[in-house]
Formats: structure tokens, sequence, C-alpha cells
């Protein structure tokens, strides 16, 4: 009897052992599962947090490029306006200057500091006083510009060698003669001379001229008559 009940005992005492392993397995898998599934969370949120930021930075890096695209775009339509205008404020100034000329041409008025062939003699002196010589028909006025009268006491001819008097173009004796075609235009004669040239012009009615003498690149007389 009795070694009936240590026997029973014993395989009680081998089935809890064994009972207390399976347990202990049962709770290690349980625990790797858990660890397991925490990592591949942590995995994924780790991933989700990288792939969230690599986005951002495209989106923010493409937003930049449309910036700089928009930017460029900008300053290339204030260039081409720019040159828009530059080329129209060009092509203005070519014609004003064209049309300058023409009017420069077909209006042209031949005087010498305000003295017009063809006027009387009492209008020569309001305008230079009194001559301070007098040779016949010809009377030189202060600082040398001599004019001649013809026999209905009119003016034939108005002159000078000095720097003191203009046309209405602003030509002087001194002047380059290179500034005559752009201040006057082209001559209607151009007479070659001795160490240069004589330029004449017309003025708008034809009954007048102005002839402009340059030696050596200057001009050195100028001369307006009657036709």
């Amino acid at each position: 009897m009795k070694k009936a009940f240590a026997v029973l005992m014993l395989a009680a005492m081998l089935l809890a052992t064994g009972c207390g392993n399976q347990a202990q397995d049962a709770a290690k898998d349980a625990q790797q599962k858990v660890e397991q599934t925490a990592n591949e969370a942590k995995d994924t949120a780790n991933k989700t947090a990288d792939d969230a930021a690599k986005k951002a930075e495209e989106m923010k890096s493409d937003a930049a490029a449309k910036v700089d695209e928009a930017k460029d775009a900008a300053n290339q339509a204030a260039d081409d306006v720019t040159k828009k205008a530059d080329e129209m404020k060009s092509d203005v100034e070519t014609m004003a200057s064209d049309m300058a000329d023409v009017m420069s041409m077909e209006g042209r008025t031949i005087a010498l500091s305000g003295v017009m062939p063809g006027v009387s003699i009492e209008e020569v002196q309001s305008i230079l006083g009194e001559a301070t010589k007098v040779e016949g028909n010809e009377m030189t006025f202060a600082d040398g510009l001599k004019v001649v009268f013809d026999g209905a006491k009119k003016v034939k001819s108005i002159s000078t060698i000095v720097d003191a008097f203009e046309t209405p173009e602003g030509m002087y004796v001194g002047a380059s003669e290179y500034s005559l075609n752009d201040n006057c235009g082209p001559a209607d004669s151009v007479r070659k001379i001795a160490n240069g040239a004589e330029y004449e012009y017309n003025s708008g009615d034809k009954k007048s001229i102005v002839v402009y003498k340059a030696e050596n690149g200057v001009i050195t007389e100028i001369t307006c008559t009657l036709k």
C-alpha cells in the first residue's frame, strides 16, 4: 500500500515539473512575440517618419525650385521690357533726329549773329549797333564781323573769321569740320580747296547760302550771301 502511494506521489511530482516547463516555454514564446511585434512596429514607425521627412524635403526642394523659376521668369520679363523700351526710345530718337534734319534742310535760315542776307542797313544796325569801320559798301562791326551791302543798301553778304559769331545751327569759326554734318546735315555742295574744303548750304527758300571754309579739320571762315 505504501509502495503504491509513493509511486503515485512521484508521478504527480513529475507531472507538475513537466507542466511548469511548458508554462515557462509558453511565457518565453509570448515575450519573444511581443518584443518582435514591438520591434516591427518601431521599425514601421521609423520608416514612416523617414519617408515623411524625405517627402517634406522633396516638397521643400520643389517649392524652392518653383520660386527660383518664377523669379527667373520675372527677371527675364523685366529685362525684355527694358530692352523693348530702350529699342523704342532709340527708334523715337532716330526718327526725331531724321525729322530735325529734314526740317533743317527744308526750312534752313541763313544768318550770322542774327543778321540775314537781304535785310536793310537799319535792321543790321539795330542788331549790331554802329559800324566801327566803313569802306564803300562794306561795314565792319564789333569783333570784326563784315557786312557788304548792295546798291539798295540791302545786305549782300555777312562774313567772319573770328569765333565771336554763330549761325542758327550753332556753328562758329574754330568748330570742328566734322561737326557740320551733325549740326547742319549733309552739305548741298562741297568744293575742295588747299588744306581743306568749302561746304555750301542753301536756305529753305533757295535765295541765300552759307559757306563754311574748313582747313586742317577746323572751320576758319563763315560767309552768308544772297544767291
